[in-house]
């Protein structure tokens, strides 16, 4: 979980320094996103290779996880050659929102899942 959400801190943090026009900044915190979304992809997958993930929503969300790599991998890879203070080419900007449009899904469906839960508990504790 906490590799999950360091991975979307530093994919935002690079939207909002591009959006800021720090460049560089951005370029730096997708090269520290790289392997710590490889790091969160490889871990929700192998708890579901293991078992140890045991909910029906397990599956998608390690499958969104891998999916979101190749996007963050793509954003950072193309602004490798670049001037530090040039703007990112479209297609670097475009991964970078995939990605982020990943994890908006990632997180809905990890919501979607909680909600009854979270519900039938407020229920319970309710006096009738």
């Amino acid at each position: 979980m906490l590799l999950r959400l360091a991975s979307v801190g530093l994919v935002l943090g690079a939207a909002l320094a591009d959006a800021a026009g720090h460049h560089s900044l951005a370029y730096y915190a997708l090269v520290a996103a790289v392997p710590v979304v490889a790091a969160a992809a490889l871990g929700a997958l192998g708890a579901v290779l293991d078992q140890t993930a045991a909910a029906p929503h397990d599956r998608g969300i390690a499958a969104l996880s891998a999916l979101a790599l190749p996007f963050v991998l793509l954003g950072t890879a193309v602004r490798a050659p670049l001037l530090p203070e040039s703007a990112p080419p479209a297609i670097g900007v475009t991964a970078v929102v995939a990605a982020i449009t990943i994890f908006a899904v990632q997180a809905l469906v990890r919501a979607s899942f909680a909600a009854p839960r979270f519900r039938a508990t407020l229920r319970r504790s309710q006096p009738l």
